[in-house]
């Protein structure tokens, strides 16, 4: 598996993304280009960030929905950060 693939299935909304649209697409992840996996962890990302059309994750990070949600939201956007900086 490439190393790539490893790293974006340590991240859970990102692995959980990938996951969805490979069933969606009857692919297997493996199957998509670095290009589109990394593109794939900006767009989570994004679901995070994003405060003008939030997303359930963008409340998580706000601590809308406690603080346990709260942490692991952060570990996410920390995690996602890191491995957009060293796949981008």
């Amino acid at each position: 598996m490439r190393a790539i693939i490893k790293a974006a299935l340590k991240i859970d909304e990102l692995a959980y993304d990938l996951e969805s649209i490979a069933s969606d697409d009857k692919k297997k992840i493996e199957d998509y280009t670095d290009s589109e996996i990394l593109h794939e962890a900006k767009h989570v990302l994004g679901l995070f960030l994003d405060e003008t059309n939030p997303h359930w994750n963008n409340e998580d990070l706000r601590g809308e929905n406690g603080q346990e949600q709260q942490l692991w939201a952060r570990g996410e956007v920390r995690k996602l950060n890191a491995f957009i900086k060293k796949y981008n």
